[in-house]
């Protein structure tokens, strides 16, 4: 009787050590974005900009990493994710490196109920890795300046880019996106500070 209860009470303890490695979840990798460096200009223009919210396809308000395996096959990591959903990654930069250049007189979020001459619109269409030899970081913008008084879109651009990640890994990837959104958000300041600086607004009637 006491061998087979201590078999019994083996068998038992290795079904659990099994099922707890069975259930034993591995560890989720988080990744963020750093925002460029922004060599601040000279005299800032007369210019208050509002940022608005960054839309984008419900796969790009997901934390998880999105990878593409075909033209049009998408699909999720479970255990690579971003510290926040890359449309909101996105305007976060696009506020930051705006702020960082000093080229205007303010630089809001319009969730702050602050006033501005120009809302900076913006969409993310792509953020994902790309399978292929090698791997690489396809990122796709398309921002606008939108004029409040006029009611009209007065300047726009889309950047479009495939950035080769430097080896197989989802870090390697996520620092290609790092890299190509970089060079995306430093395009599209340079266009919206030209933009502004040659079409001033007209003073203010006293």
């Amino acid at each position: 009787m006491r061998l087979r209860t201590s078999a019994a009470a083996a068998i038992a303890a290795g079904m659990l050590i099994v099922l707890w490695g069975c259930g034993a979840a591995r560890p989720v990798k988080y990744y963020s974005l750093d925002a460029p460096e922004v060599t601040p200009s000279g005299q800032p223009l007369d210019v208050a900009l509002l940022i608005g919210h960054f839309r984008a396809p419900t796969i790009y308000r997901d934390t998880r990493m999105v990878y593409r395996t075909g033209p049009n096959e998408l699909g999720l990591y479970e255990g690579h994710r971003w510290v926040e959903a890359p449309a909101l990654m996105v305007e976060e930069m696009m506020l930051r490196t705006l702020r960082r250049s000093h080229s205007y007189k303010s630089v809001q979020l319009m969730a702050s109920n602050a006033e501005g001459d120009y809302v900076v619109r913006g969409r993310v269409e792509h953020f994902e890795e790309v399978d292929g030899k090698p791997l690489s970081a396809r990122v796709a913008l398309h921002v606008s300046l939108y004029d409040p008084k006029s009611g009209e879109t007065v300047w726009s651009h889309t950047f479009e880019h495939d950035e080769n990640a430097s080896g197989g890994t989802v870090a390697d990837v996520a620092a290609a996106l790092d890299r190509g959104l970089q060079q995306g958000i430093l395009e599209i300041a340079a266009g919206i500070n030209q933009y502004l600086a040659e079409h001033p607004r007209p003073p203010a009637a006293k």
